[in-house]
């Protein structure tokens, strides 16, 4: 029965720390401080970025409250593009493909005007996922008159969204932890999920568009 009081009395201490430090609206979000640094502030200051004339360089950066989305698929082009766009009549035998290497990517789900290219934000996928992958592969391939052709490979990507938490050495604006308004979306590679294909387009056009 102690334990269950103890137990009980140390979550309602934990709230009523966090609403005193981040206080709640009436629908229960938490309300920004005229006196608080800006989501650019938060995320420039995160490992990898620029860094922000109005608060310290963070120790950490992590992606919390996180929401899995479906998964997304990205494609590469594999190699150069090969044409049979000479006039012939007949197919033309040619190599497609070579490596590329997909990484990691975030963005920021507001017009904040913020490029986080570079950011470190742990958290999520990227603790447990590598952030990079890299895809290899060569096919001989017949290409028809008038065609160009280009190897393509898709890599599966895990989406998630959510804030981002901001981990300070010092207190900043009166606190060590501050967290982002701005929900971001992480595309982190899924090694083992890729597939192959060969787009065809016509001479004269960009071999490389709407390749997804």
């Amino acid at each position: 029965m102690f334990a269950k009081s103890a137990l009980l009395l140390s979550a309602v201490t934990t709230v009523l720390a966090l609403s005193t430090r981040y206080p709640l609206d009436a629908n229960g979000r938490l309300v920004i401080r005229e006196d608080a640094p800006s989501d650019q502030d938060l995320l420039n200051s995160c490992p990898g970025g620029p860094g922000s004339s109005n608060v310290e360089k963070a120790d950490r950066c992590t992606l919390i409250n996180i929401k899995e989305n479906p998964n997304t698929r990205t494609f590469v082009v594999l190699g150069d593009p090969q044409l049979n766009c000479g006039g012939a009549t007949d197919n033309v035998t040619v190599q497609l493909g070579g490596s590329q290497t997909v990484t990691q990517t975030t963005s920021v789900n507001a017009d904040l005007g913020i490029d986080i290219e570079g950011i470190k934000i742990g958290g999520g996928a990227s603790t447990s996922d590598s952030t990079a992958n890299t895809v290899s592969k060569t096919i001989t391939f017949a290409i028809p008159p008038g065609k160009q052709a280009v190897f393509v490979a898709g890599t599966a990507q895990k989406s998630e969204t959510g804030n981002v938490q901001v981990n300070y050495g010092d207190r900043q604006f009166g606190h060590f932890i501050w967290f982002t308004g701005a929900t971001i979306t992480r595309l982190t590679p899924i090694a083992d999920d890729v597939v192959f294909d060969v787009h065809e387009s016509d001479c004269g056009t960009d071999p490389r568009a709407n390749l997804g």
